[in-house]
């Protein structure tokens, strides 16, 4: 959740009353804390940008599903360490902003 996101705190009932308008404010950046008898029981939170990006690509066959099962979770990936690339290589970024360029002057 993004510093700038507000976040309430709001009963089940709250949330039963007005699921439209609490999907809606969600929608527009808000999020929301559920609670029973004021015990956290859920949270209704915005859409994750990058997630949507990720099951877009899926829907247009760019990503295998089935290769997203192999990638290590976000608490994995922390603590991994980067591999050095071998001499003479290249990023891929630099490889794709060459891309890019070249397609660019066509």
């Amino acid at each position: 959740m993004s510093a700038d996101t507000k976040d309430h705190r709001i009963t089940i009932r709250e949330l039963q009353r007005n699921a439209a308008d609490v999907f809606d404010r969600a929608g527009r950046g808000e999020s929301f804390t559920v609670t029973r008898r004021g015990v956290t029981v859920g949270r209704v939170l915005p859409p994750d940008d990058a997630e949507e990006a990720l099951t877009a690509a899926v829907d247009r066959g760019l990503i295998d599903p089935h290769d997203l099962d192999d990638l290590p979770t976000a608490g994995e990936a922390v603590g991994m360490v980067r591999e050095e690339s071998p001499p003479g290589s290249r990023l891929a970024t630099d490889a794709l902003a060459e891309l890019r360029a070249a397609e660019d002057e066509r």
